[in-house]
């Protein structure tokens, strides 16, 4: 029995809200699926009104432009030479993702992945995704009520996009996410003339990175969302990273950029703490194997772990486990957990 591929499913129950502006693009589908995920960063977990739920597509001059928001952070992807006719198109992005991935399900990855997928209006005004033989219709929203979002402000500082992500990811390591503190959900990005200083702290501990980069300006500073940096890095994939600063009458705004990828947000509205006094004059007062380091410190901490170890402070409240760093004079660095209480043991 010849089974044909070629399938139209008709769904009732899904309709656009409002006849949507005319558009068709055409891509593969690896790329429109790295897209909505990608913009997805940009959507909250429970949209206050379903449009804000949705992914705005915009078609101009051959490209497709795809945005979403929260009204605090938008995120966007630019897919060149993918538009067939201009337009503009607000889609549900939940749906609009599992349809991407429910059409090429028992599908090899690296087969579905080049499949062509196209979105786009139909005569009576809806919008219809179509994969694998199919053709979906995709419940839309009023495009001309999406938000008007900021341009992206003015570049301050540019840099190699694979040092900024090693030394953000170990910046973003020592944040928090106590949103009572504003000051420690974020990483201050510390522009001065050819230098972009990364510091975060949870107030327990405390990581800076200095990068060399490309300055257009007098110095600056900026507190970045730490939640929406981490997510913005996953997707970073082009050598340059740039980062922008402004001002508009709805108040400031700070962007990063790299390739295709725009993301402008909100910064986190508080001061950072001084924390230069913290570091010796020395640069360095020890050297040891990063590996045999790491391992000391695991089992140190696997040792506190076994024993339901708990630290409070003066006040009675629980606080981190520590464990103890000793440098010897003679040329050795030991790691050692510390138990309340007692000396450090090994």
């Amino acid at each position: 029995m010849e089974v044909s591929a070629m399938t139209t499913a008709t769904d009732t129950t899904t309709t656009a809200v409002q006849s949507a502006p005319a558009l068709e693009c055409r891509m593969d589908r690896a790329t429109l699926a790295h897209a909505l995920t990608t913009v997805g960063v940009g959507i909250a977990r429970r949209p206050v009104v379903p449009l804000l739920g949705g992914v705005l597509l915009d078609g101009r001059s051959g490209d497709l432009t795809v945005t979403a928001t929260d009204c605090e952070t938008a995120v966007s992807v630019r897919v060149p030479d993918s538009v067939l006719t201009p337009g503009r198109l607000l889609i549900d992005h939940a749906e609009a993702t599992k349809l991407v991935a429910a059409l090429v399900k028992g599908i090899r990855k690296r087969d579905a992945d080049t499949m062509p997928v196209s979105v786009k209006t139909t005569g009576d005004g809806t919008a219809v995704l179509e994969l694998g033989g199919y053709t979906m219709p995709v419940t839309t929203y009023p495009a001309e009520d999406f938000p008007t979002l900021p341009d992206a402000p003015p570049t301050v500082a540019e840099v190699n996009r694979e040092r900024f992500t090693a030394d953000a990811r170990r910046v973003l390591v020592a944040t928090g996410t106590d949103d009572t503190l504003p000051m420690i959900t974020g990483v201050q990005m510390q522009v001065m003339p050819g230098t972009l200083t990364l510091a975060g702290t949870d107030r327990y501990r405390l990581a800076v990175a200095e990068l060399a980069a490309t300055t257009v300006t007098e110095e600056r500073s900026v507190l970045f969302p730490a939640r929406v940096l981490s997510a913005a890095l996953k997707h970073a994939t082009a050598d340059r990273v740039r980062l922008g600063l402004g001002r508009d009458k709805l108040g400031d705004w700070v962007s990063l950029s790299c390739g295709t990828l725009t993301v402008v947000t909100r910064p986190v509205e508080a001061q950072f703490p001084s924390y230069e006094q913290l570091f010796p004059d020395t640069t360095v007062t020890a050297r040891a194997d990063r590996d045999t380091l790491t391992q000391a410190t695991t089992r140190a901490t696997a040792v506190l772990e076994a024993k339901k170890h708990t630290t409070r402070d003066s006040h009675g409240r629980r606080i981190a486990a520590q464990v103890a760093v000793t440098v010897d004079p003679a040329g050795s660095v030991s790691i050692a957990p510390v138990r309340s209480g007692s000396m450090p043991t090994r």
